[in-house]
């Protein structure tokens, strides 16, 4: 009971979180938290806990592999969004997540070199970022409910599926942003293009943690402690995601600094 309690909640509670601060502080911080490893830790946790933490290893292994598709659905979404409806947007996504998965099967690529290759997928595109304007923020109200129900059945599905396919396929299909998805196309469709390429480019910065912690706990879950594990992989997504956000703010008290200087001369000199 308690497992189906959890099941249910957590992953929808995390995703209120993340609409909250979208309404709150506006679509790149809603992007950056639901960027975050928020949800695919819970999920992971919970099938740890049913399957143990072999299946739950192998699964995380096969996130980081997916991580490079990620990167693609999310891009290309962004790309499309402001060029057709949302609806074809992200019917373009989906086939590119699929484009990719086979292309990543094909490679067989190791979960080191894998997590190589996402981080590098989504620092490139950041630096090739579709051209936005100034998005609007929210001024009505956004389908709660359809996102709730969404990540809800979304994770009943992956945990209940957990059982019946192995845990390779699982972590790819877990790796599909639906989240992410779900939110940019509502989004979409009622603040627009702008709003939603915003959101996703806040995805994706989040998205940097979210390859290291997966990539931790696919080798920390090897020791047997679930706890630890988790931990461990918790402490490193919230370190990465300092370090990128220092990024942001690095220029902007370096301007900051700069002005207070000039400031100071000109006080000097009059």
């Amino acid at each position: 009971m308690f497992l189906l309690l959890l099941r249910v909640c957590i992953v929808p509670l995390i995703v209120v979180g993340g609409t909250l601060a979208q309404r709150r502080f506006g679509n790149a911080v809603g992007g950056l938290l639901i960027g975050l490893p928020l949800t695919s830790l819970p999920l992971l946790w919970l099938v740890a806990l049913q399957h143990g933490d072999d299946f739950a290893s192998s699964m995380s292994g096969a996130i980081v592999l997916g991580a490079s598709a990620q990167v693609v659905v999310i891009w290309v979404y962004a790309a499309l969004a402001p060029r057709i409806s949302p609806t074809l947007a992200l019917c373009g996504a989906l086939g590119s997540f699929v484009f990719m998965i086979g292309a990543l099967n094909l490679l067989n690529l190791s979960v080191v070199l894998a997590s190589v290759v996402a981080t590098v997928g989504f620092a490139v595109a950041l630096y090739w970022w579709p051209h936005t304007e100034s998005g609007s923020e929210e001024t009505g109200r956004y389908r709660l409910v359809l996102r709730v129900v969404i990540s809800a059945g979304f994770t009943l599905f992956l945990v209940t599926l957990a059982g019946r396919i192995g845990p390779g396929f699982l972590g790819l299909i877990a790796a599909l942003p639906m989240m992410s998805l779900t939110m940019a196309f509502v989004t979409h469709r009622e603040l627009g293009a702008n709003a939603s390429a915003q959101f996703l480019h806040g995805v994706t910065k989040g998205s940097f943690s979210y390859v290291a912690s997966m990539l931790v706990l696919a080798d920390m879950l090897r020791t047997g402690d679930i706890g630890v594990a988790f931990l461990c992989a918790t402490g490193v997504a919230v370190v990465i995601q300092l370090a990128v956000q220092s990024l942001d703010t690095f220029p902007a008290i370096k301007r900051t600094l700069h002005e207070s200087l000039q400031t100071s001369k000109l006080s000097i000199r009059h």
